[in-house]
Order: structure tokens, then sequence, then C-alpha cells
């Protein structure tokens, strides 16, 4: 494996890329550690976390706040705002194909407001402007406010018409009829991982990217299949609504996964790196609950490895921006389970550490 990573910075000739990846290296020290993450989930009240990260990037928005003025909800919109600053001005560090790229990859922002209209729509939740990452006029073309407004699903999607999830609405059918927005979600992570695939392949010496995100665009099929498997959906629908691309998940791979059993998952998934994160899925009392952090933990433990193993490569740079947003989630659940009174050791399991 260091032998291919060595390789492939040999190929690296782009001063661009190379500049690039110089920058990111000077961003990655302002990451938080996973040590500040135990750290502050051991914390008993918001003051002691906030004492922490007065210490951090966060510092400056922070201390905007009347410190009685300071909430869970307040730190949020903190730490989101970093995430979007943090994706947004990394592309402007790039040119040509990688700039395109990094434009597209981004818009991953953009589709977790999108999901997180759906379910709200879905359940009839109260959703307004402060339930979204906040995103600019200059990060998006969606008209966010008019969705936020829309009185359900049907409604939502019909206002995409105009835009790149325009053809979201082929899936209202299979959702009226079968009750779940994932399957909604999942295809507007096809649409986005079809767009970003595109831009991979254009890319010389892609194959540290590749592999991120060809592993996440797994990831993303595995937590569908699962999802509707235990939900019992058709084997047919399963195949059919699974995310088109294949990387190590091969077609034969999701056939088997769509027409066995649950328990035979892990046998489904031999030959590729799956197996073990099926058999911990397997493993969990309520797999329903615990699927997404599991397959999470997996997509972060890869872009770990990246940072470690391609440190001159563009991947390092994707595998930057994966941290960023993990550092936002585990700031969101820490902060969260202060409110909710969860222990320390759940919190702990919660993060992705």
């Amino acid at each position: 494996m260091c032998e291919k990573g060595h390789q492939g910075s040999q190929k690296m000739k782009s001063p661009s890329t190379i500049y690039l990846v110089t920058r990111t290296h000077g961003m990655r020290t302002h990451l938080l550690t996973d040590e500040n993450f135990k750290t502050m989930a051991k914390s008993k009240s918001l003051s002691e976390i906030v004492d922490q990260l007065l210490r951090s990037d966060y510092a400056t928005e922070i201390g905007k706040l009347p410190s009685e003025q300071v909430d869970s909800s307040k730190l949020e919109m903190i730490f989101l705002k970093t995430l979007v600053e943090r994706f947004f001005n990394l592309p402007k560090n790039a040119k040509g194909k990688g700039r395109e790229f990094l434009e597209s990859y981004v818009a991953r922002i953009e589709i977790e407001n999108l999901k997180r209209i759906l379910r709200a729509k879905h359940t009839d939740a109260k959703i307004d402007g402060h339930k979204l990452i906040p995103l600019y006029r200059e990060h998006t073309l969606i008209n966010f406010p008019a969705l936020l407004k829309a009185k359900d699903i049907e409604e939502a999607t019909a206002l995409l018409r105009e835009t790149p999830y325009g053809s979201l609405t082929r899936r209202i059918d299979d959702y009226k009829r079968l009750g779940v927005t994932i399957i909604l979600e999942s295809y507007l992570d096809s649409i986005y991982f079809d767009k970003v695939w595109e831009k991979v392949e254009k890319l010389e010496n892609k194959e540290s990217i590749k592999k991120l995100v060809g592993e996440e665009i797994d990831l993303s099929n595995l937590q569908l299949i699962l999802t509707l498997k235990m939900k019992e959906i058709a084997s047919r629908q399963i195949e059919e609504m699974a995310i088109p691309i294949s990387y190590r998940l091969r077609k034969t791979n999701i056939r088997r996964l769509a027409q066995g059993r649950l328990e035979d998952s892990p046998e489904a998934l031999v030959g590729t790196p799956y197996v073990n994160t099926a058999i911990e899925i397997l493993r969990k009392t309520d797999p329903t609950i615990e699927l997404e952090t599991i397959l999470s933990k997996k997509l972060y433990r890869n872009a770990l490895f990246a940072l470690r193993n391609s440190s001159l490569e563009f991947g390092y740079v994707v595998a930057y921006l994966m941290m960023c947003e993990r550092e936002a989630r585990n700031l969101v659940t820490i902060t969260t389970a202060l409110d909710l009174g969860v222990t320390e050791e759940n919190l702990l399991q919660r993060l992705f550490i």
C-alpha cells in the first residue's frame, strides 16, 4: 500500500495540485482531535465545552455571543457555518479539473439540506431556515425558502423540477407506496454521486480520490439496501433503487444482498471490504438505529487512512473535507447530548472516533 502511495505521488506534476495539497496540510492542523472530542464528551455543562472551543477555530464566532445567550442551537449554527466556510473556501485554491471536481463535491451540503426538508415534510415536523446548514446564495441555486414553505413532499419535489434534482419526482410513487424517505434520499445521492464520479474520472492521479468517493458510494448503497431489507421491501424494488455506480460493491453483491436474508449479508459481501461492517451491524440489538452510525464510522476511518497514506495526493484534500464534516457532526452530537441527558458512555458510542 505504501509503495502504491509513493508511486501515486511521483505522478503528481501539477504545481496547482501541489499548492492545494500543501495548503490543505496547513488547514488540517486546525482540526480538533479525537482526544478533544473525548474530553468534551466528559463535560457536565455547556460552559465546559465552550471553554475548550475557545482554543479552536470556533473561538471568534463564539466570542461574539453574550455568555448568557450561549446554547446548543447557537453553537450548532457556528459549527455548521464553519463547515460551510471550510468547504467552499477550499475550491478557491484549486484550478482546472481539480476545481471542477471540488465544486461538485461540496454540493453534498446542498443535498443534506434537501434531505432535512424531505424528512421534516414526511413527519409533518416544523422546519425553518435555522434547521438547515447555512448556505449563502453564491453556494446554491436552490430556492430553499420556497421548499421550506411547501405543504408536503409532493409539493417540495415539484419545486425542484427546474433544478439538477428535477427527476426526483420519478420516485414519488415509490415513496407514497412504501412510506420511507430513504427512497428519495438515495435518489438524491444517485444524482450527486453521478456528477461527482464524472468529475473524478476526468482527474489525473485519481486513484486516491476514486477510492474515497467509490467507498462512500458503496456505503451509501449498503445503508439503502439494508434499511429497505429491515423494512421487508421486495428484493426487485431494492435492486431497482440502488445507486447505479459500482466500486468494490459489485452488482452481483447488490443482487445477493437484495435477494438473501438479512442475516446472510456478510456472505453476500464476500470479496468486498465490507464483510466485517455487516457482521458489526448484525451484532447490534437494534441494527436499524445504529446502521447509519456504523457506516459513517467506516467512512471516516477511510478518510483518516487517506490522510495518513495519501499525503501528497489530491485524495488528501477530499479526506480533509470528510474530516471537517466529521468534526461538525461530532460537535453537534456532543452539545445536543447535554440537552438530552445522554450518558458519557452512550455519547462516546455515537461519536465518530
